[in-house]
């Protein structure tokens, strides 16, 4: 009886353990998803937590991410390169990229750009799931929306929604193969958005850096924003 009642208890605690593992595993707490884009919490677009584009220096950005709790402060990573502009060799802009993994996933969710010491660009991967119309919905209408070609072996794009007061880029999953074709020519052939379209990235830009997107080119194309498709 003794043995059966123990095999019992440990079948029980096993059993507890997947459970408690399988929905850790299945999607992030609270505190490590970053929806302040959605939110305005700590700060509204063009901020973001605390950090603006174009003023926030790169010293501020490293004090803040450690304090962020989605993001594991051990992950953290500056890579600095010098880029030469125009003839004059004197000329030089110091760029440098910074980047860190989220708490869950382990995987690097953040990339934070920075030219001559200051803030430029945040490129935020979404850990949970919103869509194209809950996005309007907090962030109002969007300016334009478009599409982007990545590459073309095999073919591939993504869907972006742009607002410009907010320096703020919306990004689609990457759509590849048949997909990409139906996904993105539905967006060149109507110029609109499903409203159920999910969000994979945050992507906060200079103005300029916006300015430039949106100058069609090969394989990219905006439209003004009417109306999402049902």
């Amino acid at each position: 009886m003794f043995k059966i009642r123990l095999i019992r208890q440990i079948v029980a605690l096993i059993a507890l353990i997947s459970v408690g593992c399988s929905s850790l595993s299945s999607t992030p707490l609270p505190e490590q998803m970053d929806k302040s884009p959605f939110t305005g919490d700590p700060c509204a677009a063009p901020c973001w937590q605390g950090l603006v584009i174009g003023r926030s220096s790169e010293n501020e950005v490293l004090s803040r991410l450690p304090t962020l709790t989605f993001i594991d402060p051990n992950s953290t990573q500056l890579f600095r390169e010098g880029s030469k502009l125009g003839l004059d060799p004197k000329n030089y802009d110091y760029a440098a990229q910074i980047v860190a993994n989220c708490i869950y996933p382990e995987e690097q969710c953040l990339v934070l750009r920075t030219v001559d010491y200051t803030l430029t660009e945040i490129e935020i991967v979404l850990n949970y799931e919103i869509t194209v119309g809950e996005a309007i919905g907090y962030l109002g209408v969007p300016d334009y929306v478009g599409y982007q070609k990545i590459g073309l072996e095999p073919a591939s794009c993504e869907i972006n929604i742009v607002w410009l007061s907010r320096q703020m880029v919306l990004a689609s999953t990457t759509f590849e193969g048949h997909e990409s074709v139906e996904r993105c020519g539905a967006v060149k052939e109507t110029g609109k958005i499903e409203s159920d379209l999910l969000i994979s990235k945050a992507i906060y830009k200079a103005q300029e850096a916006i300015e430039i997107l949106l100058v069609a080119g090969s394989g990219t194309e905006f439209f003004e924003f009417t109306e999402t498709l049902p």
